[in-house]
């Protein structure tokens, strides 16, 4: 029985080797087999052969006409240019040449072309779009608006200077999204370009506040503030403070810088060095505190400004005094006679501060005080 069972399958084996021999001896003879229904020897010839009892096989897709076909949106700025030996794509606005094969090129070229080109629409400055703008009586009416880099690339600096941001609130996804709504043509720059940019903001102004000091300002009133970090680095702010053409008063700092130390020549060299630094020679009068230092750096500047002939009424109120200084010492000298009790109350705050159950306490004592 089991012998029998095995002649059987060698038997099918064998007739299906020789179906298959057969019909690839046709095949090859261009030639239909007597398995294949109403086939001529083209359609062999092309591999579609229906055979009796098996599923026909899938039919291949028409090649397009125009080619491959083209999905990248790439294709909507740039044309084939035909009678080429390699395959090259133009763009449609500046008509600047990309080579675009898709097995060893691809499109990625053409889509970075694309945000940076001058000439398409989207991307040239000076192109208006259309935008609404609330009317008189709330209705709305179309606004002409042009996108301008420059001005949007300065307003951020401006945003980050002004607010005291720091140069990473730009790579925000809050900001990103705002920005994304209020100019959608707007790349968002990096924080480092931002920091560039600011610099560049604070160049172009120090170069403006420069010709205005030479040209069109007489006079100009300083303060000097000089203090120590708590790392123990002595710093000094020189300040600058005038009347504009229309009269109104108006205050630039000059320079916030390190100084070696607090002495009074040392600081009468740095502000001269500044003031040949802004091209300012025509000062009016010197702002400082009460300390002894200050003395000796307003007589060297004295002696300077008048060599360089900007000193007004030979220096008579030249040198002046800090109110607010004068008053906070007046203040604190009052303050002396009642320094025991002050220092009383001092501590008993401090004690109160230094645990939450101190302040309970405090607050149950007053509490039944009051009753």
């Amino acid at each position: 029985m089991e012998e029998a069972v095995e002649m059987q399958g060698a038997g099918e084996i064998q007739g299906a080797g020789n179906l298959h021999n057969n019909i690839m001896e046709n095949v090859t003879k261009n030639q239909p087999s007597s398995l294949t229904s109403g086939v001529g020897a083209t359609d062999v010839a092309a591999n579609e052969i229906h055979v009796v009892g098996l599923p026909p096989l899938g039919k291949k897709r028409k090649q397009n006409a125009n080619g491959h076909r083209k999905s990248s949106p790439a294709w909507d700025h740039f044309i084939k240019l035909p009678n080429e030996i390699e395959v090259v794509a133009a763009c449609k606005h500046c008509h600047k040449k990309y080579l675009c094969d898709p097995k060893t090129h691809g499109t990625s070229n053409m889509l970075a072309h694309t945000k940076v080109c001058t000439k398409m629409p989207q991307n040239d400055p000076t192109q208006t779009a259309l935008s609404f703008a609330g009317g008189e009586g709330g209705g709305l009416v179309a606004a002409s608006q042009r996108f301008n880099l420059a001005a949007c690339r300065k307003a951020i600096a401006l945003f980050v200077i002004l607010d005291e941001h720091a140069f990473r609130v730009v790579e925000g996804e809050g900001f990103k999204l705002l920005c994304k709504q209020l100019q959608p043509q707007l790349t968002i720059p990096s924080r480092r370009v931002v920091a560039r940019d600011c610099f560049q903001l604070f160049v172009d102004e120090k170069a403006r506040l420069k010709g205005y000091f030479k040209s069109d300002c007489n006079r100009i009133a300083l303060t000097i503030d000089c203090w120590t970090s708590i790392q123990n680095l002595s710093y000094m702010t020189l300040t600058a403070h005038f009347i504009n053409n229309d009269w109104k008063y108006e205050n630039r700092i000059l320079s916030f810088c390190l100084v070696l130390n607090h002495k009074g020549e040392t600081i009468g060299r740095k502000v001269e060095a500044i003031l040949r630094e802004w091209g300012i020679r025509n000062v009016s009068t010197i702002t400082v505190d009460n300390a002894t230092s200050n003395d000796v750096a307003v007589a060297y500047l004295k002696k300077r400004i008048d060599n360089m002939g900007g000193l007004m009424s030979d220096g008579s109120f030249f040198h002046l005094c800090c109110c607010a200084h004068v008053l906070n010492l007046v203040v604190r000298d009052g303050l002396k006679q009642n320094d025991l009790s002050i220092s009383a109350i001092r501590n008993v705050v401090r004690f109160v501060r230094s645990s939450s159950q101190s302040v309970d306490s405090l607050g149950l004592a007053l509490i039944l005080e009051n009753k």
